[in-house]
């Protein structure tokens, strides 16, 4: 059975979609070797697993975005990035400013270990207002998604299984996020 074809994206949004899956899949990667590192456990396996799905989840995209090489853009799409630049770029200094701010705090009181739930809540909560200029519906529930993880984690007892759960789920919320985005343009590109 065929999805219906409810999602119709326009060159610049599939473009742009594919693009956004592309940032989500390489943060996503980050944030899953990061759980390998601060967790302890990366060893040669548990790197090269996550290393084949870092590969899978960025080359993805990238074939998405080579896809749609010739599609062409609407006077109306050319007009959407300039309108939007300047709010995206301002959302993106001020999380950057939040986490270098936190994570110094946080080892100026001696709680380092808690920089992976600072980090996904205050990552987790720029997804809100890009779901807002970008019309994306998907990244409130990325950001939902990445603070709840992040606060959830902080049930977790131990150091080590704390920090692999707060930036796996981390990961793994921005993983699912390309997956979702990449599926939806596929459904809506037949």
């Amino acid at each position: 059975m065929a999805i219906p074809n409810s999602l119709n994206f326009g060159a610049a949004r599939l473009k742009g979609r594919a693009r956004g899956a592309l940032v989500c899949s390489v943060f996503g990667a980050g944030w899953m070797f990061h759980a390998l590192v601060v967790g302890a456990v990366a060893t040669p396996a548990w790197l090269a697993v996550i290393g084949l799905f870092a590969v899978a989840f960025v080359v993805w995209p990238v074939v998405q975005l080579n896809s749609l090489r010739r599609l062409a853009y609407l006077s109306a799409d050319r007009q959407f990035w300039p309108a939007v630049s300047k709010a995206f770029w301002s959302i993106v200094a001020i999380e950057w400013l939040a986490l270098n701010a936190a994570t110094n705090w946080l080892r100026h009181i001696g709680h380092s270990d808690l920089i992976p739930q600072f980090m996904g809540v205050i990552v987790g909560l720029h997804f809100l207002p890009l779901a807002k200029i970008f019309k994306a519906l998907i990244y409130c529930w990325t950001g939902i998604a990445m603070v709840l993880g992040s606060l959830a984690s902080l049930v977790v007892p131990a150091e080590h299984t704390r920090a692999i759960v707060a930036c796996g789920l981390s990961g793994l919320s921005l993983w699912a996020t390309a997956a979702v985005i990449l599926c939806q343009d596929k459904a809506s590109s037949r």
